[in-house]
C-alpha cells in the first residue's frame, strides 16, 4: 500500500469529475487516514494538483479499494454523524431515500420510515445467494421518519363554507421489534435512535428486525353558514308604520378528524455471537496446538505471539439507496443528490485465503468448513476476492511457538465489531501428543531383492502405533504402507539403492487420540559405496577424538608433547 502511495504521489494528470460519492472531505470526527479507506466501490473526481501523503492516499483509494483487517469502528462514528444531518421538511413535503415504502392515510400522505444504519453489523458475502446481515447482540438502529399532511382546501357553496385547519401532528410512537417483540420504544422523534441489548442468539436462523412508527394528526373541520333574517317592526303601534329589520346570522360547527398511519422498515438479520469450541494440545517442544470451530463464519484467533486469520476480510461501502432523496409534494415529486451517505461493513472471502501471522512463529495446520461457490462483489468494488469454489474457515487449526497456554488470555475475533470474546478453556478438550519413534532394520537380502522391516512406536512408552486403525501412514522407500497391531510394516523391493529412508506421516492430532508427531529413519543397505564410507567414518571418529584430547591436554599442562609427530 505504501509503495502504491509513493507511486501515485508522482503522477500528473486529471480526469473528468463524476458524481460526488463519497463526500469530498471527512467529517464527524473520522480522521483522514481512515476516512478514504471507507468508500469501496466509489468513483470520485481526481485532483492530482496536490501530492501530499493524504492526497496520495485519497488517490489510491479512488483507483482501488483497500481490504480491511477489522470491521472499522469509524463506520459507526460516521453513521451517527450522518444520522444527525438527515434533512427535515415541513408538513407540506416529505423526503425519503429510494427504497422507502410509502403509505397514505386520509390526510397523512407519503408516510415512510427508513433505517439510516443498523450497527454494529456486517453483511457477509458467503455465496452469490447467501449474504446474511449479522448484527451484534447489543447495538442500535438509527431511523428517519417523514410525512406530509394534505389539509383540504376551504370550499364555499352558496351560504355554506367548509374550512379545514391543522390542529396537531406528531410521531406518536416508534418501536424496534425483533420477530414482533418490542425491544425499545420512543415517541415524538423524527430521527430516532433505538437500542437493544442481550439478544438471545439461539440458532443461526434469520430473524426480522423491524423499525416501526405510528404517525398521527388531527384536523378541524368547520362548517360555516350565513343566513339573512328579516323581521317586521311597528312604530306608533300602527300597521302603516311597519318597517322590515334584516340582518345576517352566521353560525358554525366544528368537528375533529383524526388520522394515523403505521409504517415499517424491516431487515432480515442473524444475531452474531461467539461460543466456540475445539481442541488444544502441547507439542513435545512446548508449542501450543489449537483447533477452534464455530458453525458460522468468523475471522480468526488472536494468540499470545501472533494471529491466525481465516478466509474473511472486510470492506466498507455506502448504502446506494441513500444516493438520492425524493421529495414529495401535493403537486408532484423531485429527486436530488443526497447529502447523507450511510456506510455498511461487508465481509468477503479474500483470494489470499487463511493466513498465519507472523509466519516465523505461527503455522496454519488445517482449515475446514462448508465448501461453496464464491460470491461476486459489486462491479465497482476493486478487491481480490476468491473466484470459483472455496472453503469457509469455520474451523482453524494452528501451531504457535509460545509458552503461554492460557486460553482465557487468547481472543476469538468475529465478523461483527464488538463480538470478540476470550476463549473459554472449558470448551476445549485436551488431546495428549507424544513423539513417535521410527526404526528400520533389514529383514532379508539377496543380490536382487531387499526386505526392510519398519517399526513404529510411542517414544515415551514404547507402545506400538498401528496406522491401519487411525489416520496416518508410513512411507518406506517411496512406498506408502500401514503398520499392524505390533507397529510393524515390511517392505520388499529391488536392491538398487545404498540406503533406504522412511518417514511417518501422522494424522491430525485432534482427530486421533492420542496424537503423535512424525519421525524419520534411514538405514544403509550394505552397498559398495556406503560400505567404504561407513568404514572410513567408524575409523575416523575415534582417532579424531584421541587427537583432540591430546591437543587439549598439551595446551592445559606443561607436557608440551603436541604435535605427537614433533620429534619425527
Amino acid at each position: 500500500m505504501l509503495l502504491a502511495v509513493a507511486v501515485l504521489s508522482l503522477a500528473v494528470g486529471s480526469t473528468a469529475p463524476s458524481e460526488a460519492h463519497p463526500p469530498n472531505e471527512t467529517d464527524h470526527g473520522v480522521n483522514e487516514s481512515t476516512f478514504w479507506t471507507l468508500w469501496a466501490g466509489d468513483n470520485d473526481s481526481r485532483d492530482l494538483s496536490e501530492t501530499n501523503t493524504m492526497e496520495s492516499l485519497k488517490l489510491l483509494t479512488d483507483g482501488t479499494d483497500v481490504p480491511l483487517d477489522r470491521p472499522p469502528r469509524a463506520v459507526e462514528t460516521w453513521n451517527t454523524g450522518e444520522h444527525s444531518e438527515v434533512p427535515q421538511t415541513g408538513t407540506d413535503a416529505a423526503t425519503h431515500p429510494q427504497d422507502t415504502t410509502l403509505s397514505d392515510g386520509a390526510y397523512l400522505q407519503d408516510v415512510g420510515i427508513s433505517m439510516v444504519a443498523l450497527q454494529p453489523s456486517t453483511r457477509a458475502h458467503l455465496s452469490e445467494r447467501v449474504q446474511p446481515l449479522y448484527i451484534a447482540p447489543e447495538g442500535e438502529a438509527h431511523g428517519v421518519i417523514d410525512y406530509r399532511i394534505d389539509v383540504p382546501e376551504t370550499r364555499s357553496s352558496g351560504s355554506r363554507t367548509i374550512q379545514w385547519d391543522l390542529r396537531s401532528h406528531e410521531v406518536a410512537s416508534v418501536r424496534l421489534r425483533l420477530d414482533g417483540e418490542v425491544l425499545d420504544e420512543t415517541r415524538r422523534d423524527t430521527t430516532p435512535t433505538l437500542r437493544y441489548t442481550d439478544l438471545e442468539v439461539g440458532s443461526d436462523s434469520e430473524r426480522q428486525l423491524t423499525l416501526e412508527a405510528t404517525v398521527s394528526t388531527t384536523l378541524r373541520r368547520t362548517v360555516i353558514t350565513e343566513e339573512d333574517t328579516c323581521t317586521d317592526t311597528q312604530t306608533n303601534g300602527t300597521a302603516q308604520n311597519t318597517t322590515e329589520d334584516c340582518r345576517t346570522v352566521r353560525s358554525s360547527s366544528s368537528t375533529l378528524h383524526d388520522d394515523s398511519v403505521t409504517v415499517r422498515d424491516t431487515r432480515q438479520v442473524r444475531i452474531y455471537a461467539f461460543v466456540v469450541s475445539g481442541f488444544k494440545t502441547e507439542y513435545p517442544d512446548g508449542d501450543l496446538g489449537l483447533v477452534t470451530y464455530k458453525s458460522h463464519p468468523w475471522y480468526g484467533v488472536s494468540l499470545p505471539n501472533g494471529e491466525v486469520r481465516g478466509v474473511w476480510r472486510f470492506y466498507s461501502a455506502r448504502n446506494p439507496a441513500w444516493d438520492t432523496l425524493t421529495t414529495y409534494r401535493s403537486d408532484g415529486s423531485t429527486t436530488a443528490h443526497s447529502p447523507v451517505h450511510p456506510l455498511q461493513v461487508h465481509a468477503y472471502p479474500i483470494a489470499t485465503g487463511p493466513t498465519p501471522w507472523p509466519r516465523a512463529t505461527t503455522s496454519l495446520l488445517d482449515v475446514y468448513g462448508e465448501t461453496q461457490q464464491a460470491p461476486s462483489l459489486p462491479a465497482q468494488v476493486e478487491l481480490d476476492a476468491i473466484e470459483g469454489r472455496y472453503t469457509g474457515s469455520f474451523g482453524i487449526a494452528t501451531r504457535a511457538e509460545t509458552t503461554n497456554h492460557n486460553l482465557s488470555q487468547m481472543e476469538i475475533i468475529g465478523l461483527v465489531r464488538g463480538t470478540n470474546r476470550s476463549l473459554d478453556p472449558e470448551k476445549f478438550s485436551s488431546v495428549p501428543l507424544s513423539e513417535s519413534n521410527l526404526t528400520l532394520e533389514i529383514a532379508d537380502r539377496t543380490d536382487e531383492r531387499l526386505s526392510v522391516r519398519a517399526r513404529l512406536s510411542a517414544n515415551d512408552t514404547g507402545e506400538p502405533i498401528e496406522t491401519a486403525s487411525r489416520e496416518g501412514y508410513l512411507v518406506v522407500a517411496g512406498e506408502t504402507v500401514e503398520t499392524n497391531e505390533s507397529g510393524i510394516a515390511s517392505v520388499t523391493f529391488s536392491r538398487s539403492e545404498d540406503a533406504v529412508s522412511a518417514r511417518y506421516v501422522p494424522g491430525y492430532w485432534w482427530r486421533n487420540v492420542p496424537g503423535y508427531t512424525g519421525d524419520t529413519a534411514v538405514i544403509h543397505t550394505g552397498g559398495t559405496v556406503l560400505q567404504y564410507v561407513d568404514a572410513l567414518f567408524r575409523g575416523f571418529v575415534p582417532v579424531a577424538a584421541l587427537l583432540l584430547g591430546g591437543y587439549i591436554i598439551s595446551r592445559l599442562t606443561s607436557w608440551h608433547f603436541w604435535p605427537p609427530w614433533r620429534g619425527l
